[in-house]
């Protein structure tokens, strides 16, 4: 056997080039790693919802407050449709009728409407946040309308009209 003595110097000179070439490796990688998860997170982020409109100047700011349009988003008893969600949510389905074109072009989503549930209890203002298309947004209008009254809304003790937000959902079975 042939054995060689390495000097110590011959030691520490390949350490030196050893060491930081390890670590030159590590922070490549890593700095590549964290570029792959920026980039994850960025795709997963939704932006962020519109700042709400500033409410209506008005010298009596307690009635004024969470109001817009004339009626008020947030109460302390909110309306309810007679028999609650479910009951809701029957009349909607028993009430709507598929359109024909929709069907016939495989149309389907989900058309949120929005309306104002006066402080008698009757249903104004309808209108579609979000469509599909125009005959299934014009059936949602039209089964919105049709509604029965709804107990209102109520605000430190009085009733008021309120904003009410509903999905309607088309699906072909």
């Amino acid at each position: 056997m042939n054995t060689k003595k390495i000097s110590s110097k011959t030691v520490s000179l390949r350490l030196m080039l050893v060491i930081p070439t390890i670590i030159l490796a590590l922070a490549v990688f890593s700095l590549s790693a964290s570029g792959q998860k920026t980039t994850a997170t960025k795709k997963e982020v939704a932006p962020p919802p519109p700042p709400p409109p500033p409410p209506p100047a008005s010298s009596d700011k307690k009635q004024v407050t969470g109001m817009t349009d004339g009626a008020y988003q947030v109460v302390d008893v909110m309306p309810e449709f007679p028999g609650g969600d479910p009951a809701l949510l029957k009349y909607i389905a028993d009430s709507t009728r598929y359109p024909k074109d929709a069907k016939t072009q495989n149309i389907q989503g989900k058309v949120i409407v929005r309306f104002i549930v006066n402080a008698n209890g009757s249903v104004e203002d309808v209108s579609v946040l979000k469509g599909v298309s125009p005959s299934l947004d014009t059936e949602s209008v039209r089964v919105v309308k049709t509604l029965p009254k709804f107990t209102p809304g109520v605000l430190e003790g009085k009733t008021v009209p309120v904003w009410f937000m509903i999905p309607i959902s088309f699906a072909l079975n």
